[in-house]
């Protein structure tokens, strides 16, 4: 029985063996483990420019970018300045993305496609759910028309699925992606303060230009979201982790910029199941 129980101590250490969930990194000590030095610069490429954005679901809505890292958001009678991170991920392409100042439980990232005037928004929010602190990130996404009305949208997607993937977001971080289906991958920390560290989560992924995708992912350990582009054309990717960190009781956005490493690509042929 001694030896028993030791080996149950064993299965619960972290520096020997796989993390309980209430032991793995939160969300700010993860922005402070080097996710940015292989990031996209910020652009000023919009500076003074506004943007009348047609969404399938939420009607109109005006974003003028002020500059200086500024954003203001009209909706309906509503104008909302924010704080803004501007990345422009291929010509005319565009990544942005935002803490909403009016509700510090709410974030919004646009993909901005002003060469074929199509947008995509994924909306975050943080509310009750089974994560740590008994929170999860919930994401709605929405497409539409960037002045104009075309009918073109960014669309789901299967492409990646198969695909292993290596990102290294610095000299002593990264991880690798393994996308299973089109609504699961699986990500492993390879280094960094999740090493060793593993889940499979729900992650959606949107056609944006040939060989450049949208992947939208939510954890369900630490309460965070994941809205990124990963340009393969350039073996880059950049966006962002937001979510809430349960020990300071506040949210908080990472921005992340990898260099992508393809690894391989599995195909499963049913054919050769048979006996």
């Amino acid at each position: 029985m001694a030896r028993w129980v030791a080996r149950l101590g064993y299965m619960t250490s972290y520096d020997q063996d796989y993390a309980a969930s209430d032991l793995w990194p939160t969300l700010n000590i993860l922005d402070n483990s080097g996710f940015s030095a292989y990031n996209v610069p910020e652009s000023g490429a919009l500076d003074g420019r506004t943007l009348t954005l047609r969404l399938d679901g939420a009607g109109e809505v005006g974003v003028r970018f002020v500059g200086g890292g500024r954003l203001e958001l009209r909706e309906g009678l509503d104008v909302t300045s924010h704080v803004a991170s501007v990345k422009e991920v291929d010509g005319g392409l565009f990544l942005v993305h935002f803490g909403r100042s009016d509700n510090e439980l709410a974030a919004v990232v646009l993909v901005l496609d002003l060469v074929a005037g199509v947008v995509t928004v994924v909306g975050s929010s943080i509310v009750p759910g089974p994560a740590k602190g008994g929170l999860f990130a919930q994401e709605h996404v929405d497409g539409g028309a960037v002045d104009g009305d075309t009918l073109e949208r960014h669309l789901r997607t299967s492409e990646l699925v198969g695909r292993r993937v290596q990102y290294v977001y610095g000299p002593d971080n990264a991880y690798e992606h393994i996308y299973l289906h089109e609504n699961a991958y699986a990500w492993h920390c390879l280094a960094g303060a999740e090493k060793g560290l593993a889940d499979v989560d729900r992650a959606r992924v949107w056609k944006i230009r040939e060989d450049i995708y949208l992947l939208a992912w939510q954890e369900k350990v630490v309460p965070c979201d994941g809205v990124v582009i990963l340009n393969f054309r350039a073996h880059q990717s950049t966006g962002r982790i937001w979510g809430y960190d349960t020990d300071a009781k506040t949210t908080n956005a990472i921005a992340m910029g990898a260099r992508s490493v393809f690894l391989n690509h599995t195909a499963h042929d049913p054919a050769s199941w048979a006996v």
